[in-house]
C-alpha cells in the first residue's frame, strides 16, 4: 500500500498542475495492483475529491477560478455523474475498459493538439453568457456547454474519472475560456463530478474506504506540490508529455482486455 501510494501521490502532482484529478492513472494503477474494476473506479473517485480540493486551495487564491461558470455547468454535470456511477454496474468490466481506453484517446488527442488559447471578442445573443476574471473577458456559449458538461459527467461517473480530460478542453475550445482559468475552475469542477460519482458507486456497494482513504491522503499531498508549481510552469510541455502517456495506457488497458483473462 505504501508503495501504490508513492505512486498516487506522483500522479496527483503531475495532474494537478493541468487542473485534473488524475483518474486516467489513477483506475490503470489500481487494476494493475489487482483490484476489480468497479472497486479502482469509486477508489479512484475518491482519491480525485482530495486532490481538487487540495488544488482548489491554491488556485482560488491565485484568482484563477470562475465559481459562477461552475454554478451554471455543474448541476448537469453532477447529474450526470451520479447516474454513471451508478449504471456503472451494468457494465461489464471488460466494455469498461475499452470504453476507457477510447476516453483516454480522446483525452491525448486534445492534450497532443495545439489549442488556440486566443479568446477573441466577447459575444452576445441569446446563448452567450460574457464573463470577465482579471484582464480576460470571455463569452460562454451555455446552450452548447450545458448538455456538453453533462454528457461528460456520464462518462466520467461510469469510468471513475474526474472528467478533467473532457472539461478543460471543452471548456477551452467550445467556452473559449483562457487557458490559467480553465485550469483554475477545472480543479473544482473535477471535484465536484468526482463526489457525485462517488456517491453513486457508493450506493452499488463499490466503495472500499480501507484503500480509498491512504490514497486520498496521498492525493491531496502530492496537489498541494502540483498545483503551486503550476503557477509558473508552461503548461505546454506538460500537456505534450501526458499526451503520449495517455495512448501508452489506453494500448495498455486494451491489452489487458485481450489477454487471456482480461475480460473480467
Amino acid at each position: 500500500m505504501i508503495g501504490l501510494a508513492g505512486v498516487f501521490l506522483g500522479i496527483a502532482m503531475a495532474f494537478s498542475a493541468l487542473g485534473q484529478g488524475g483518474g486516467a492513472f489513477y483506475v490503470p494503477a489500481l487494476l494493475a495492483w489487482g483490484v476489480p474494476f468497479h472497486q479502482a473506479a469509486a477508489a479512484s473517485q475518491a482519491v480525485i475529491v482530495a486532490v481538487s480540493l487540495s488544488a482548489l486551495l491554491v488556485f482560488h487564491r491565485a484568482g484563477f477560478l470562475d465559481w459562477q461558470l461552475v454554478l451554471l455547468v455543474e448541476p448537469a454535470t453532477n447529474l450526470g455523474a451520479v447516474a454513471g456511477g451508478y449504471l456503472s454496474q451494468y457494465v461489464p468490466a471488460h466494455t469498461g475498459k475499452v470504453v476507457f481506453a477510447t476516453v483516454l484517446v480522446v483525452g491525448a488527442w486534445f492534450m497532443l493538439k495545439p489549442v488556440n488559447n486566443r479568446p477573441g471578442p466577447a459575444r452576445t445573443g441569446f446563448s452567450y453568457w460574457t464573463r470577465t476574471r482579471g484582464d480576460d473577458t470571455y463569452s460562454v456559449n451555455w446552450v452548447a456547454t450545458i448538455p456538453l458538461m453533462g454528457a461528460a459527467g456520464l462518462v466520467s461517473g461510469m469510468l471513475g474519472v474526474g472528467g478533467g480530460l473532457l472539461k478543460v478542453p471543452l471548456m477551452v475550445l467550445v467556452c473559449r475560456i483562457p487557458m490559467k482559468i480553465a485550469v483554475g475552475t477545472s480543479s473544482l469542477m473535477v471535484g465536484l463530478t468526482a463526489l457525485t460519482g462517488l456517491a453513486g458507486h457508493a450506493a452499488a456497494g463499490h466503495f472500499d474506504p480501507g484503500l480509498a482513504l491512504p490514497l486520498a491522503a496521498a492525493g491531496f499531498l502530492g496537489a498541494q506540490v502540483g498545483s503551486r508549481v503550476s503557477l509558473s510552469v508552461d503548461r505546454r510541455h506538460l500537456k505534450r508529455a501526458f499526451g503520449l502517456l495517455l495512448v501508452v495506457i489506453a494500448a495498455w488497458m486494451v491489452v489487458s482486455v485481450a489477454a487471456p483473462g482480461g475480460t473480467g
